[in-house]
């Protein structure tokens, strides 16, 4: 791979891993959220997640299996946005807030698609 497919894979891998990492020192907030969505067990989704978060996209960063470790970020994304960025339940600024970062997530699930649907 290019030196700037490399970067823009590790640029792009830093967000999930960063999320992870904070969701897993401090999983109190999502979890909440989690509960609010009817999850069962929240506390262990929200502890499997962060795991995937900072795994797959340490990987990807790395250049490891990057078809597979995009692959479950997307996963990872669907329910994450869903429950986290729940615009069309809120009114006003919150709802402007909310839209905004379920398109941003958009649109890493966008560009997590393009990197795991590339040939080596």
């Amino acid at each position: 791979m290019s030196v700037t497919g490399a970067i823009g894979r590790a640029l792009l891998a830093s967000v999930f891993i960063k999320n992870g990492l904070d969701h897993l020192q401090n999983p109190e907030p999502i979890v909440r959220a989690t509960r609010g969505a009817e999850i069962p067990q929240p506390e262990l989704a929200v502890k499997v997640n962060s795991a995937v978060l900072v795994g797959a996209g340490t990987l990807l960063a790395l250049g490891i299996a990057p078809r597979t470790a995009s692959a479950a970020l997307a996963i990872s994304l669907v329910p994450t946005t869903v429950i986290g960025h729940p615009f069309w339940d809120r009114e006003g600024r919150e709802r402007q807030q909310q839209q905004t970062q379920f398109l941003k997530n958009l649109a890493l699930f966008g560009a997590l698609l393009a990197v795991g649907s590339r040939r080596r």
